[in-house]
């Protein structure tokens, strides 16, 4: 999940910086005096900013959306991501449209705010009173209460739950291959484009009334039906599009930028998420063949200790070489040899007393002994040639 925040973080950041100009033309032109238009058009307007108030003109207000854009994106890629893998059936598109309208939904109480000081911080003329978007909403709570901080939340939830769920609907279905393989950066770019102006397109009456209730001189409507009734009374249905060009045009690269950062950054920490996944089962693998080792040493180290018969001192598993193994032998036959001695002399012992009884049962058991060393030293010397 963190992983999601950071990535609508990045990609946030990345389509503001791109978009504000336009957006800033989009404003403008949804809130000028119909009665006396200032701007004859896009084109107009650009050239009109630019000629009053130079480029800075085109990013007044920018500190609010991109102070606000870390929450608000990281809250749409960590809710969309959240929902999306625990809701029932993925992988279908249908999925995709909840979890992108909950996300929208969920962003909607910050993102209200912030838009209300972008959009009065670009309406202002450069001399204004609003050195800042945090002035500006300390001086409309100082004036109108919460409620004026979130003047256009209503709406705001109503434009956009269809317009993040179309937004990641679109997306989706455009990046969908038959194929294995991940996809492309211009598939991404242009996917990521036609989902932002989809999306728009869906949303832009709601955000002409968001704006005009937004505006400074706002209040002069009692709600959003009463701004829909006079806009439409006094201007026509054709100023609930009212500068949808300039959005369209902002629209396609930001949201090409913020998906293609998006899921790069996705790819990324799961690159780095692999890697060390499978380093961390190499170190496992290594210590598990170091512990046999290790017990296989033991093992052998064991086994030569209490090496106690003739077969063990020849065996392969114990590594012994040729010395070692006639060692062993000459060890072997001098203990059978202390042994028999031992025998001999107790039974020296009992000559006396086994004369009588049959002093030839002795001497046959000696020589039953003498035939098993003879017989020992020979199998002995026959192993030692055969492994020389």
């Amino acid at each position: 999940m963190a992983v999601d925040f950071l990535a609508g973080c990045l990609g946030g950041c990345a389509g503001i910086m791109v978009g504000y100009p336009l957006d800033t033309i989009k404003v403008h032109m949804q809130t000028q005096d119909y009665r006396k238009p200032k701007y004859k058009g896009n084109w107009h307007c650009f050239r009109t900013i630019l000629a009053e108030e130079s480029v800075a003109g085109f990013y007044r207000g920018m500190s609010s959306p991109v102070a606000g854009v870390a929450v608000v994106n990281a809250i749409i890629f960590g809710i969309y991501g959240q929902t999306q893998r625990h809701i029932p059936d993925p992988d279908s598109l249908r999925s995709h449209f909840i979890a992108g309208a909950l996300a929208g939904i969920a962003q909607s109480p910050i993102c209200s705010p912030i838009e209300l000081a972008k959009t009065r911080m670009q309406l202002q003329a450069s001399s204004s009173r609003f050195s800042g978007p945090a002035q500006c909403l300390w001086h409309t709570y100082q004036q109108e209460g919460y409620r004026g901080v979130f003047r256009g939340l209503n709406i705001t939830f109503l434009r956009e739950a269809p317009s993040f769920g179309t937004y990641f609907l679109t997306y989706e279905a455009l990046t969908r291959t038959s194929g294995p393989g991940a996809v492309s950066t211009p598939c991404m770019l242009l996917a990521g484009g036609i989902a932002g102006s989809a999306s728009w397109i869906i949303s832009y009456p709601l955000d002409v009334l968001k704006s005009r209730i937004q505006a400074i001189d706002g209040h002069r409507y009692n709600g959003m039906i009463d701004c829909l009734r006079q806009s439409i009374k006094t201007e026509g249905y054709s100023c609930l599009y009212r500068g949808l060009s300039s959005t369209i045009l902002r629209a396609f690269p930001t949201n090409a930028i913020t998906f293609t950062v998006v899921m790069w950054t996705f790819r990324i920490f799961e690159r780095e998420t692999n890697a060390v996944e499978t380093q961390t089962k190499m170190v496992e693998s290594i210590k598990e063949m170091a512990d046999v080792g290790k017990k296989w040493d033991t093992f052998v180290s064991n086994v030569s200790e209490s090496m106690s018969i003739p077969t063990l001192c020849y065996s392969t598993m114990s590594m012994m070489s040729l010395s070692d193994l006639k060692l062993c032998s000459s060890t072997f036959c001098q203990r059978e040899e202390k042994e028999v001695k031992e025998n001999r002399e107790d039974k020296c012992s009992k000559v006396e007393e086994e004369k009588l009884k049959g002093g030839k049962d002795i001497d046959e058991e000696n020589g039953e002994k003498k035939m098993e060393r003879t017989f020992c030293e020979q199998t002995m010397n026959t192993v030692s040639m055969f492994l020389a």
